[in-house]
C-alpha cells in the first residue's frame, strides 16, 4: 500500500520540526511575558500606590493646615475690613492655598476673598470664573456638621491643574467657616514626571473624572474609564494592559487613595514593558519561517506527483465558475487525490441543485420586493397627503382671513336691518335667511381658520386620554337614540397619558363621532374603543355599520371640503381638522372600510413618555 501524500507531508514536517519550534516558542513567549507583567506590574503598582499617598498627603496635610490657622486666629471676633488683612497672614504662610475666605453658617462672605490673582509656584491664577466654581464646590454644609470637610475636586479653563474646596470651622462652637482652595498644582507635576518617556500617568475623582493628568492627557478611553471603574468600585490594586486614547498600549496599575476615594493611575508604554518577551516572540517567528522554507523545498518535490490531478481538479474549478455544473473529473485512485475527485464531483451535483433553489429563492425575494415597494408607495402618498393638506390650511388661512372682516361687517349689517324690519314680513324673513347663512359663513371660516391653525399649537400637557373621549360620547348622547343607534364602549382603564390638548382631542373625537352617526341614516351600531397597544402608544378606534366608502374616494375624505354625505349643512371639514390636528399630536389616522360593510377609523397617539413620533 502506497504511502500517502499527506502522511509523506507530516513527515517532513515533523522532521524540520516546524511544530516544536512554534510550540516551544510560543511557551517560552508566555512564560516571559508573565513574568514580565508580575514584576514590572509590580514596579507599577508601587509607583501608583505612592502617587496615592502623595495626593493622600497634600490634601490632610491641606486640611490640618487650613485647621490650624483657623484655630491660632481669632476669626469669630474679626469684623469685614479686619477679615481680609489677617487671612493674608496665613496665606503667604501656605504656599499651596490659592485663596482664602471667612463664610457665616449660610455661607456668605463676611469678607472678599484673599488670593493672589496672578499665582505663582504651586498656586494657581484666580480667576472670576474660579470663584464662582469654588463657591458652588465649597462643602459649607457638611463642615458645619462635622467640623471639617473635603469637597470634590474639579478643574477650570484657565488651569489644567486640579482643585478641591476645603472647610473647617472656626472654632468648636462657632458659626462661622474658613474656606480654601487647595491647589493641586504639585500633584500635577508629580503626574508629569512620572509620564515621561511616553509613560501614562493621572489622578481622577471618586466619579472616575481626571483631577491631575499627564501632558497631552485628554480624555480618558474607554479602557482606562474600565481600570478606574473597577479599581474604585473595588478599593484596590488592578494591573492591566489598556489601549490609551491615542491607540498606545500600556501597562497600567491603580491605586486608590486612602480617605479621599479617588484614585491614581501609573502605566508605561506595553511595548516596553514586553520587549523582552517580544524578541523571543520575533525569534520564534524567525525560526519558523526558516523552517517553513525548508519545507516548502521538500513540498515542492513531493507535490510533483500530484500536479496531473490537481490540473484536472483546476479544470473542473474553472468550468464551475464558468456556470457549467454538468463538468465531473475522473475519479481514479483510493488515496485523498481520489476522494478529493468524488467529493468534487458531489460538490459541483450540489451546486447545481442549489442555483436551481437560489433561483426560486430569486423570485420569492422578487415578490416580497414588490409588497415592500407597494408598501413604500402607500407611505409616499401619505407624506403627499399629508403636504397636500398642509398647503390647502395655508390657502385657507389666507382666504379665512381675507372674508372674515367683510362677513363681519355684512353679519352686523344684516342684523341691524333685522331689527328694523317686522320678522313676519316676507323682507325680515329674507333678511332672517340671509343672516342664518351668513353665520353658516362664519362657522365655515371658523373651521378652516381652526385647521390652519394646528400646526401652530405648542406641545400640550400630559392628559388622560379617556377625558375627551368621554367628553364627546357625553356631548352625543341625547342624539343616539333619535337616530336608532346602539353604542358599545370598549375604553381601557390602563391606558397611558398622552402630551397634547384636551379640546382639540375632544374635537376630534366629535367629528369621528358624528362621521360615524352620518353614515347610519337608518341606524345601526357605533362601536367606541380605547386601548393601549405595543411601542407606548394609545389607540382609539370609532367603528360604524354605515354604507361604507367606496374604495376610489378612500384617499380623498380627508381633503377639506369633499364629503360623501348628503345631510344639509355638511361642508367636508370635520375629517380635515381631525387629520390636521392627529398630526400636530405626532400620531397617525388608518382607515379601513368595505362598501356595505360599514367603516372604522383607528387613531394611534404617542404616549406622553414617548422619544420618537408615530410614523
Amino acid at each position: 500500500m502506497p504511502v500517502r501524500f499527506a502522511s509523506r507531508l507530516m513527515l517532513v514536517l515533523a522532521l524540520v520540526g516546524v511544530v516544536p519550534v512554534l510550540v516551544l516558542g510560543g511557551l517560552s513567549f508566555r512564560a516571559n511575558r508573565d513574568a514580565l507583567l508580575r514584576l514590572v506590574g509590580g514596579l507599577q503598582t508601587q509607583a501608583a500606590t505612592d502617587l496615592a499617598r502623595s495626593c493622600r498627603q497634600l490634601v490632610l496635610m491641606g486640611v490640618d493646615n487650613l485647621r490650624l490657622a483657623a484655630e491660632y486666629l481669632p476669626l469669630e471676633r474679626l469684623g469685614p475690613q479686619d477679615a481680609s488683612q489677617v487671612l493674608s497672614i496665613p496665606l503667604r504662610q501656605l504656599g499651596t492655598l490659592n485663596l482664602l475666605v471667612l463664610v457665616d453658617a449660610q455661607g456668605h462672605a463676611i469678607a472678599p476673598a484673599v488670593f493672589t490673582p496672578e499665582g505663582g509656584g504651586n498656586r494657581q491664577r484666580v480667576t472670576e470664573d474660579s470663584l464662582a466654581l469654588f463657591s458652588r464646590q465649597a462643602p459649607v454644609q457638611a463642615a458645619l456638621s462635622s467640623g471639617a470637610a473635603i469637597g470634590p475636586p474639579y478643574r477650570t479653563s484657565e488651569s489644567s491643574g486640579g482643585r478641591v474646596a476645603l472647610a473647617v470651622r472656626a472654632g468648636e462652637r462657632s458659626s462661622r467657616l474658613l474656606l480654601a482652595e487647595l491647589s493641586l498644582a504639585e500633584l500635577g507635576h508629580r503626574v508629569e514626571e512620572l509620564a515621561l518617556e511616553g509613560g501614562l500617568a493621572f489622578i481622577v475623582d471618586a466619579q472616575g473624572s481626571p483631577v491631575a493628568s499627564s501632558l497631552g492627557q485628554g480624555a480618558l478611553s474607554d479602557e482606562e474609564r474600565t481600570l478606574v471603574s473597577e479599581g474604585l468600585s473595588l478599593g484596590e490594586s488592578l494591573v492591566r494592559t489598556v489601549r490609551g486614547s491615542d491607540g498606545t498600549e500600556y501597562l497600567a496599575a491603580f491605586a486608590p487613595v486612602p480617605d479621599l476615594g479617588w484614585g491614581a493611575v501609573v502605566g508605561r508604554r506595553a511595548n516596553v514593558a514586553f520587549a523582552p518577551a517580544e524578541h523571543v516572540r520575533r525569534s520564534t517567528f524567525f525560526w519558523a519561517l526558516v523552517a517553513l522554507a525548508a519545507t516548502g523545498v521538500l513540498g515542492f518535490v513531493l507535490a510533483r506527483g500530484v500536479s496531473q490531478p490537481v490540473a484536472r481538479l483546476s479544470e473542473g474549478v474553472a468550468a464551475l465558475a464558468e456556470g457549467r455544473y454538468d463538468q465531473r473529473i475522473s475519479e481514479e485512485g483510493r488515496d485523498e487525490l481520489g476522494r478529493l475527485a468524488r467529493s468534487f464531483n458531489h460538490m459541483a451535483g450540489e451546486l447545481q441543485r442549489r442555483e436551481a433553489e437560489l433561483r426560486r429563492w430569486s423570485e420569492e425575494l422578487q415578490q416580497r420586493v414588490d409588497e415592500r415597494t407597494r408598501q413604500l408607495r402607500e407611505a409616499q402618498d401619505q407624506i403627499a397627503r399629508t403636504r397636500r393638506l398642509a398647503a390647502l390650511g395655508s390657502l385657507s388661512a389666507g382666504i379665512a382671513h381675507e372674508l372674515n372682516n367683510p362677513l363681519t361687517g355684512i353679519l352686523g349689517l344684516l342684523s341691524l336691518a333685522s331689527e328694523d324690519v317686522p320678522a313676519m314680513s316676507s323682507l325680515g324673513q329674507s333678511l332672517a335667511m340671509a343672516l342664518e347663512q351668513a353665520r353658516r359663513m362664519a362657522r365655515i371660516i371658523k373651521e378652516l381658520r381652526q385647521m390652519a391653525e394646528q400646526e401652530r399649537v405648542g406641545a400640550g400637557r400630559p392628559l388622560d386620554p379617556l377625558q375627551p373621549v368621554r367628553a364627546a360620547l357625553h356631548e352625543l348622547r341625547d342624539e343616539l337614540p333619535s337616530r336608532g343607534v346602539t353604542l358599545c364602549c370598549e375604553l381601557g382603564e390602563s391606558v397611558p397619558r398622552v402630551l397634547g390638548h384636551a379640546d382639540q382631542l375632544q374635537k376630534v373625537v366629535t367629528s369621528l363621532l358624528q362621521n360615524a352617526l352620518t353614515a347610519m341614516p337608518t341606524g345601526g351600531t357605533l362601536s367606541v374603543g380605547l386601548a393601549a397597544v405595543e411601542g407606548d402608544a394609545v389607540c382609539l378606534s370609532v367603528k360604524d355599520t354605515g354604507r361604507g366608502i367606496p374604495e376610489p374616494l378612500r384617499e380623498r375624505i380627508f381633503d377639506p371640503f369633499f364629503t360623501t354625505k348628503d345631510e344639509p349643512g355638511r361642508v367636508g371639514l370635520g375629517l380635515s381638522v381631525a387629520h390636521r390636528i392627529v398630526e400636530a399630536h405626532h400620531g397617525r389616522i388608518r382607515v379601513e372600510s368595505a362598501e356595505g360593510q360599514g367603516t372604522t377609523i383607528t387613531v394611534i397617539l404617542p404616549a406622553a413618555g414617548g422619544e420618537a413620533h408615530l410614523s
